[in-house]
Order: C-alpha cells, then structure tokens, then sequence
C-alpha cells in the first residue's frame, strides 16, 4: 500500500461530505470510528434550529459560542487527520474561537462535515488502529482518540450553551 501522504489526493477527492461510519476498517478502529460518529452528530444536533445570531452568541465569560466551536473542530479535525496522521497539514476551519461575521453556519457545518468526510477516507486509507502515524512511535488509535476527546468536551460545552441560550437539552 503506498504511504498515507500519497493518498491523500485521492482521498480527498473521495470525501463526500456526509457524517458516517468509516467501512472497511479492523473491528475496532470501526468502534473507535462509531464513537467519533456519535460525538460528531451530537455537537451537530445542538446548532439545529439555532439562527446565525444565536449561534454566535456567547453565554460565558469567555465568548465561547457555538459557531465559534464548530470552526474550532473544523481545524481539530483537519489538524488531526490530514495534517498528524496523513503528514499534510491542517487546511480547514480555525483554531480561534472568533468567526468571521460573514461565514454562515450552514458554511461552517459544510466545512465541518467536509473535514469529517476527509478524516474518515484518511482513516479508512489506513484501516488499522495500530498502524503508525506522524512519524513517531504513535498509532491511529492514538489519533483517533484525541479526536474523540476534543469533540466531546466540546460537545459538552455546547450543551450548556445551547441550553443557556434556549432551555433546550438533551443528546
């Protein structure tokens, strides 16, 4: 199989832009897989029926908002897969939490799920939990972990938000 940084046009070029179960992958890289999943759709779940505004705006001290996370996890997504385990580096979304005020949030969840997209063929591409990333002594599952870390303390955070902003709750 060539190198991950080979495939990467490829893979690319296969991403679809829609939130599902990467196939073709060990039994557990797939769990692994389901759970980023779950995580991914219950941070997307709690924008919907949010208008740009609302989006926007902050609960917190802090300025944290909604919109401002989800460009966020844009870039953990990006950072993660396409730059630490495909070798590329992070094209898409922002570290920062601060939006630009003419980015939508339907713009912003078509880059999310773009992002996801590549992050799944990467992930596929390589179909192992084991198999080494980054050029250090790391695996996938290493990669895929951190992931799912970020996306559900964040995930978390969007609850409260969401809730402070509209009482509404739940997964």
């Amino acid at each position: 199989m060539p190198p991950v940084r080979a495939l990467i046009p490829v893979i690319l070029a296969q991403a679809a832009g829609a939130i599902a179960t990467v196939r073709g992958v060990t039994p557990e890289l797939g769990q692994l897989c389901s759970t980023l999943d779950a995580q991914r759709a219950g941070f997307l779940k709690k924008l919907s029926g949010l208008s740009d505004t609302d989006a926007r705006r902050s609960t917190v001290p802090s300025g944290t908002n909604l919109a401002g996370l989800l460009q966020h996890l844009t870039f953990v997504e990006s950072k993660w897969f396409e730059g630490i385990v495909a070798g590329g580096s992070a094209s898409r979304g922002d570290r920062s939490m601060q939006v630009d005020p003419t980015r939508s949030v339907r713009a912003l969840r078509a880059d999310y799920r773009a992002a996801c997209a590549a992050s799944d063929a990467i992930i596929a591409g390589i179909g192992d939990a084991d198999a080494p990333v980054g050029g250090r002594a790391r695996n996938l599952r290493w990669a895929v972990l951190a992931v799912i870390e970020e996306t559900a303390r964040h995930a978390g955070h969007a609850d409260i938000i969401r809730e402070q902003l509209d009482g509404t709750t739940g997964r």
